[in-house]
């Protein structure tokens, strides 16, 4: 599982991986079956997931997936349940096909370009969804003030990426009939390699995530029903 679990998540898996255990509990959907639409893919970690709980999963990204994503797909058994597409989060060319759109840190690139795009690109997905179709994502969140002067100083994209807070999320997916959504991560992204951030994030988990405000934390959680 702890392999597995690297290839759907790739980095801070300890923290992140909390979205694969919130999504189904929160759903009123049986993944197996469900046409799904993974945006932002890259490498197709959460089409994997997709597809290993049995959707038909179309695995994009806006200039198309990578060739790691066939091979992962390949490699775990699940190719022929993965079609492959370039797909532009700000302009999807589909309506009301898909059970489940899913999402991984994927608006704060958006960002870049301003708070209408992230708006838009939530507005997309949202077309794009049967009725009582639901959007899950996990986000990067603002964070605390520590967070935001460590992105700045050392994160070579932190200038040109738009994290969201909590009401921002809230207002974005305002369209949406009912949400569910949690805040998670104080430390995990602290760490200096992956197995620091998953030791710190096993302790953000036990103790510091119930002793700081939800917008402290960096990561957010949730299932938005259409």
């Amino acid at each position: 599982m702890i392999g597995e679990a690297a290839d759907i998540l790739e980095w801070d898996v300890e923290n992140w991986s909390e979205a694969l255990e919130f999504w189904p509990r929160c759903s009123s959907l049986r993944l197996s079956g469900c046409e799904a639409l993974e945006i932002g893919s890259r490498n197709g970690g959460l089409s994997l997931w997709l597809a290993l709980g049995g959707a038909k999963v179309v695995c994009s990204d806006v200039n198309g997936p990578t060739e790691v994503a066939r091979h992962k797909h390949e490699q775990y058994g699940v190719g022929a349940a993965v079609k492959y597409e370039r797909v532009n989060a700000l302009d999807i060319p589909y309506r009301e096909a898909f059970d489940v759109v899913v999402f991984k840190s994927v608006l704060g690139g958006i960002g870049a370009a301003g708070e209408l795009y992230q708006r838009r690109a939530v507005q997309q997905m949202y077309q794009a969804l049967k009725p009582g179709g639901e959007l899950w994502f996990a986000e990067n969140l603002i964070g605390s003030p520590l967070h935001r002067v460590l992105r700045e100083r050392f994160v070579k994209w932190g200038r040109g990426w738009r994290y969201v807070s909590i009401p921002e999320l809230v207002d974005f997916l305002s369209p949406f009939a009912a949400v569910t959504m949690r805040a998670t991560g104080v430390l995990g992204a602290l760490g200096r390699n992956e197995r620091q951030r998953n030791v710190l994030a096993r302790l953000d988990k036990r103790v510091v995530n119930p002793l700081v405000p939800a917008g402290w934390r960096y990561i957010a959680l949730g299932v938005a029903t259409k």
